[in-house]
């Protein structure tokens, strides 16, 4: 199973909330509301292996999290 990674800042959550389509921009892994920690918890008990794709608008974001990520997944 392939998820995309992609964090959603505060400010774009209370603008979005009760939307029904997602959102094209986002932010950095760990500076959003997404309690990625808690999503690899979830994901680590799946019956199937899943792949996390960092998708971010720009390489300094793709690096900061990454930076976040790889720590919550060893």
């Amino acid at each position: 199973m392939h998820l995309h990674a992609k964090d959603i800042s505060t400010g774009q959550s209370d603008s979005e909330r009760g939307k029904v389509t997602g959102t094209p921009v986002g932010c950095a892994c760990g500076e959003g509301v997404i309690d990625w920690k808690r999503v690899i918890e979830l994901c680590r008990k799946a019956p199937r292996d899943i792949v996390l794709s960092v998708e971010c608008g720009t390489v300094d974001d793709a690096e900061h999290s990454i930076k976040h990520l790889r720590p919550l997944l060893s």
